[in-house]
């Protein structure tokens, strides 16, 4: 992804930061769009898309990403979604099972192509029901 596409996702706000309530730093961040049909051309029903869940490594162990997957959970039900969906690489297990442990399903994956050395990978897709 460019510099200029991350500046344009900025510009419509589609960035969310954490902030650490005494030094006022970030100390996490996600990206939560409303549709997403480059990873989820097929979806069914509306749904909240996570993206670049980033926490800073210094609250590690602290439940800063559950915060943050709770607030996107809750954001997505306010505006009528019935799902929140992510992704991960395949082959990070740590993080799909962290996202399972979190309470998300997986639903199926998605290759970008086959040439993994060219910037290509399989995608697992996460989803969990707001209803």
């Amino acid at each position: 992804m460019s510099l200029e596409q991350i500046k344009g996702q900025i510009s419509r706000g589609e960035f969310y930061v954490a902030r650490d309530q005494v030094q006022s730093r970030i100390v996490g961040a996600l990206r939560l769009i409303w549709s997403d049909p480059q990873v989820w051309p097929n979806s069914d029903g509306p749904a909240g898309y996570v993206h670049g869940l980033v926490i800073d490594r210094a609250f590690s162990g602290d439940s800063m990403g559950e915060r943050l997957l709770r607030w996107a959970r809750r954001r997505s039900a306010e505006e009528d979604a019935q799902y929140l969906r992510l992704d991960c690489v395949e082959t990070n297990v740590r993080l799909r099972r962290y996202y399972v442990d979190a309470g998300f399903i997986e639903v199926g994956r998605r290759d970008f192509g086959d040439d993994v050395d060219n910037g290509w990978f399989r995608v697992v897709l996460f989803e969990r029901s707001l209803t």
